[in-house]
């Protein structure tokens, strides 16, 4: 059994307020913000009502709804959670494991907000003897302006946003939209005549009408609304909606960068101004943010940054890292975290709330504290 009373003392002490959010919530919130694809790792159950239920996957969404519900969504708050989550999980490794972790809400000082995260982090494994990990950081913001800046169909680049993350994934996104315009002609060739050019949300709308006339709510796993991109992806690839040869160097030359926050600086400036890419404030948003970080004592040599890496949901919407221990097998992080400002609004605030976080899992760490 793993010890955490000096875990509980140190989250407490830099000032976050332990909570415990229900183990049992509606799944469709999960499923709404993170996608069909989660529904296959979810424990699912129904209520008596009829609602599809699940036990709690992770801490961020519960947590989050739980500071909603109890006052204005935009005030700042620091929580801390230690408690179960239950996730199907490969190999057969036990679905209920143990997570602590923080969510950080409200504060505009952006850049000192992520970097004291990441200090508590590296804090917290401290904690367990992990005082030489691997840490991961990533910032989705530099690949966001990226693709504002190639021309993409929108459609397009919130396919490329939500596959960011998963280098796999990406790069099949990336291929199909080089492949262009097919030469045959595509099935519902007359109906996705009729939605091109529409704006994409009224587009949606008309797709996800005529879907739910004909009784359709998910098929193979996609939702009704995943369904209608799926349409409007089409649409704009009929429409010569792909990507050509310049922005499939641009997006290839940004996803090689890596190396520590100082090495790369210059690589992404020097890709901006060959490529005129115009994304000067986002490349300054990194360069502050790394020096916010050095300030706080995090020693920028031993970060791993990776243009490529990012977390796979995509309401995260900037900084983000992994923690991982080199005794472990390969992939398995210890601390996950990042950036959120697009999560709030998905749960019903009214509008866009700072919000960066991080979770432990207490099943790859040291029984015992150090």
């Amino acid at each position: 059994m793993v010890e955490t009373t000096r875990l509980r003392i140190l989250l407490s002490e830099a000032g976050y307020r332990f909570v415990e959010p229900p183990i049992v919530s509606d799944a469709d919130v999960f499923l709404d913000v993170a996608g069909e694809d989660l529904r296959r790792r979810l424990y699912l159950t129904t209520s008596a009502d009829g609602r599809e239920q699940c036990l709690r996957p992770e801490f961020t969404i519960p947590v989050c709804l739980q500071h909603i519900a109890s006052g204005d969504a935009h005030r700042t708050a620091d929580y801390a959670y230690l408690g179960p989550v239950f996730r199907q999980r490969p190999g057969g490794a036990n679905g209920e494991f143990l997570q602590a972790g923080v969510e950080s809400l409200g504060r505009t000082d952006r850049i000192t907000a992520d970097a004291d995260v990441l200090a508590l982090a590296l804090d917290s494994v401290r904690v367990y003897g992990l005082d030489e990990p691997i840490v991961r950081i990533g910032d989705s913001a530099l690949f966001a302006a990226i693709i504002e800046q190639l021309g993409i169909a929108a459609v397009w680049k919130r396919r490329l946003s939500r596959a960011f993350g998963d280098r796999a994934r990406l790069d099949a996104t990336i291929a199909r939209l080089a492949a262009g315009r097919s030469a045959e002609t595509p099935a519902h060739a007359g109906f996705l005549a009729a939605i091109d050019g529409t704006d994409h949300e009224a587009a949606h709308r008309i797709v996800e009408d005529l879907l739910s006339i004909a009784g359709i709510r998910a098929v193979g796993g996609r939702s009704a609304g995943e369904i209608a991109d799926r349409f409007l992806e089409q649409s704009a690839l009929a429409a010569g909606g792909g990507l050509d040869e310049r922005a499939q160097a641009v997006l290839g030359r940004f996803l090689g960068i890596v190396g520590t926050p100082s090495a790369v600086l210059g690589e992404l400036k020097a890709l901006s101004n060959d490529e005129k890419l115009g994304m000067d404030a986002s490349i300054e948003g990194f360069e502050k943010r790394a020096e916010g970080l050095a300030r706080r004592g995090i020693d920028l040599e031993r970060l791993d940054f990776a243009a490529d890496f990012g977390r796979r949901l995509d309401y995260y919407s900037g900084f983000v890292f992994e923690i991982y221990d080199k005794a472990l097998p390969a992939g398995q992080q210890v601390v996950g975290g990042g950036r959120y400002d697009r999560l709030m609004p998905l749960l019903g605030a009214k509008s866009t709330v700072p919000a960066v976080g991080f979770a432990l899992w207490l099943d790859r760490v040291k029984g015992e504290a150090a």
